[in-house]
């Protein structure tokens, strides 16, 4: 049987025999200000298990609003130890944000917020460099003006989408950028109705419903509303519909619609796809295409790109 260290003895194994523990994780985080973590600027905090947490500032891009840090756990025999401690330690960050009611964002570099990293590996030489795209003026000013000018009536829920779709890439990470995505087509989807013949269905199912006496009163209450709800279209159902309509030369996109539905749904219930290869930068530019698309048609306008 392994004797299990005291926490003492660990950092001793930690600091004086890094070879035996090799293996460290790290997770970046967004803050909106310093204060969030007391204002600290490097750390070490030695933790109750014997790992070492550190703390400290990273580089933010100059249009990057708030502070960045970089908290690192050190200490682990293998790199399957340290990721289930990475996922802990997000656990933990979260957990202290909630508690001391702080913002708090995490920067994904894949689908585990955590990345597990060689403590005793060189990073070796690095290089850092920022840039930016724009349009000219006359680009930009002369979609404003044209726009106040020619653009009907706001629609309230096409006002809310756009809303949605503009500040989706102000999130950081690819999942965020996702969700947000597939959730701006929400708004603009109107669920038609199904026709007599799926009403007649549910009423009949209604009715069945109400003669049942071993169901309780108050689940025969929800079990009927949900029945109601079949006779119209699902969101899922309605958004495919939308794109169908509103780019008729795009046979492509209702398909493409209902993929990106389904891989929205797969990460809401269970947190990643069901195929982890899948690239979902890659299919955020395609969704995004496809929305930009159907605002241009739904506002009579053109894209200028």
């Amino acid at each position: 049987m392994v004797k299990q260290k005291t926490p003492r003895e660990e950092r001793a194994v930690i600091l004086d025999q890094p070879t035996k523990r090799p293996y460290g994780v790290r997770v970046r985080i967004h803050l909106q200000t310093a204060g969030s973590i007391g204002n600290v600027e490097d750390v070490c905090v030695s933790l109750n298990t014997g790992a070492f947490l550190f703390i400290a500032p990273t580089r933010t891009a100059p249009w990057e609003g708030g502070k960045k840090h970089l908290v690192t756990l050190e200490g682990f025999p293998t790199a399957a130890s340290a990721e289930a401690s990475g996922r802990r330690l997000v656990q933990a960050l979260l957990w202290m944000a909630v508690s001391v009611d702080a913002p708090l964002r995490l920067e994904y570099l894949s689908y585990e917020p955590a990345s597990v990293f060689e403590r005793n590996r060189s990073s070796g030489t690095t290089c850092e460099a920022y840039g930016e795209v724009g349009y000219a003026p006359t680009v930009v000013l002369g979609e404003l003006q044209e726009a106040c000018a020619l653009l009907k009536e706001p629609d309230e829920k096409l006002l809310l989408s756009m809303e949605i779709f503009c500040a989706v890439r102000l999130e950081s990470s690819q999942r965020a950028v996702f969700l947000a995505l597939v959730s701006a087509l929400e708004p603009l989807a109107q669920e038609a109705p199904l026709g007599e013949a799926v009403n007649q269905f549910v009423a009949e199912c209604a009715n069945l419903l109400r003669d049942s006496a071993n169901i309780p009163p108050e689940l025969r209450a929800s079990l009927e509303g949900s029945l109601h709800q079949l006779r119209q279209e699902s969101i899922r159902q309605a958004l495919k519909r939308l794109a169908r309509e509103a780019l008729p030369n795009q046979p492509e996109a209702p398909a493409a619609v209902d993929e990106a539905y389904a891989l929205r749904s797969q990460l809401i219930h269970s947190g990643v796809p069901a195929d982890l290869d899948i690239d979902l930068e890659r299919e955020s530019r395609s969704i995004s295409a496809i929305i930009r698309d159907i605002y241009a048609n739904l506002l009579n306008r053109s894209l200028a790109r």
